[in-house]
């Protein structure tokens, strides 16, 4: 019983938890920026039914896509291979948050397909809860 209660501790103890969307405080600048319309107004219920904190995020999104669902930053040649991207890093973005493409293993598992999902709403929404409960703000910049 002792050893099954020392478990059970451990497990409650360094179980991950989402951070809930009142934890995160916006700075008075991005307040500021969002009463002004850097914002993406329409995809607000949607950010806080999923738990993100809407400050943030309705600002994210208007930063990075300008509230566009199909937003990429790199263009394919014919046979397929980017010929720009704005990374250096040869990656590219995708979708309202402009998720990187680098996590192609992680939209498999929570989109349930390719990257190409990113550019679905559902997905680039599941996939930035995704990334908020696994470090917070730092994916964007903040």
């Amino acid at each position: 019983m002792k050893k099954f209660c020392v478990v059970l501790f451990a497990l409650i103890l360094f179980t991950p938890t989402v951070v809930q969307a009142h934890d995160a405080v916006a700075p008075a600048w991005l307040v500021k920026r969002v009463a002004n319309g850097d914002r993406c107004r329409k995809l607000e219920p949607a950010m806080a039914a999923a738990g993100l904190p809407v400050t943030f995020f309705t600002y994210i999104a208007f930063r990075e896509s300008r509230c566009r669902v199909g937003a990429v930053n790199a263009r394919w040649n014919k046979q397929g291979k980017i010929v720009w991207t704005l990374n250096s890093n040869g990656t590219f973005d995708s979708g309202v948050f402009q998720i990187n493409s680098s996590w192609r293993t992680k939209t498999r598992e929570v989109c349930g397909g390719d990257i190409e999902l990113l550019l679905k709403w559902k997905c680039n929404l599941k996939m930035a809860v995704e990334l908020y409960g696994d470090g917070g703000l730092h994916h964007w910049g903040f």
